[in-house]
């Protein structure tokens, strides 16, 4: 796999273009054979000889990556392309979406949707079609087209005339979120438990004593929320009469003796 030297960005800042950048100031870019900013590492790949693993390697620093290539054709006549790789193969989901710009013709015109490219979804199946097994590999497929593609077929001279302007396309490979290989590649939610797990050991360890808060005032909720039952109501005003009659008994009789 062709890559060039690695450029890094600086620390803090990922590589998150948007659809329309990525058409505009990235793939057109390379089919115009103009350089791409210093910070920006889009090596040339044939997709169709590597395995989706092989692309984003495990270790890998970010959850996706991009890639140039040019598309190949199934057949030498034929205008479809080729999607099969050594194990299997990548299958179109849906259909294409535009991409597209606003741009403003007239200083008090309303702005305009300008197409400038074609998105495509694709998934990645091991094995032969039809039967092939589906993977949470995904790659998104950009494509020049409309006013995006005018500037290339323009500077198609005689001196280029073989120029792949139109086959270039730009992939976005990446693994779906919620898949088992996708989360133990973020190790960040386990150095995080295991930062908090030795926080509350030191706290421990020092002596700092904490008042959950949250778990009083439930359980105060739940004792106000639970009610007393009527027959304890019942049997207590019974037991209390009973013991004042019993008590005026005594004292009248003590009263009559008394008199006596």
């Amino acid at each position: 796999m062709e890559t060039t030297a690695a450029k890094k960005l600086p620390p803090g800042f990922r590589f998150r273009p948007t659809d329309e950048e990525l058409v505009v100031h990235y793939l057109r870019r390379r089919a115009l054979g103009s350089p791409l900013p210093p910070a920006v590492d889009i090596p040339d790949v044939r997709l169709l000889a590597h395995d989706p693993s092989d692309l984003l390697p495990p270790g890998w620093s970010e959850q996706e990556r991009y890639f140039f290539t040019c598309k190949e054709a199934k057949y030498v006549k034929g205008r479809r392309a080729n999607r099969a790789t050594g194990a299997g193969y990548w299958k179109a989901t849906g259909k294409e979406k535009p991409v597209a710009v606003s741009v403003v013709a007239a200083p008090r015109s309303q702005a305009a949707a300008v197409v400038v490219g074609m998105k495509r979804s694709l998934v990645f199946y091991r094995g032969k079609p039809p039967t092939g097994k589906k993977t949470d590999w995904v790659m998104h497929e950009y494509r020049l087209a409309g006013a995006g593609l005018a500037p290339c077929r323009r500077a198609a001279t005689a001196d280029h005339p073989a120029r792949p302007a139109e086959g270039w396309v730009l992939c976005r490979v990446f693994r779906k979120k919620g898949s088992a290989a996708a989360s133990t590649a973020s190790p960040t939610a386990d150095a995080d438990d295991d930062d908090a797990t030795t926080e509350r050991a030191d706290d421990a360890a020092a002596g700092v004593r904490f008042i959950d808060f949250f778990a009083r005032a439930d359980a105060r909720r739940r004792r106000a929320a639970s009610p007393v039952s009527s027959s304890c109501v019942t049997d207590a005003s019974a037991e209390h009469c009973r013991e004042q009659e019993t008590t005026s008994r005594n004292g009248g009789a003590a009263a009559g003796d008394a008199s006596d």
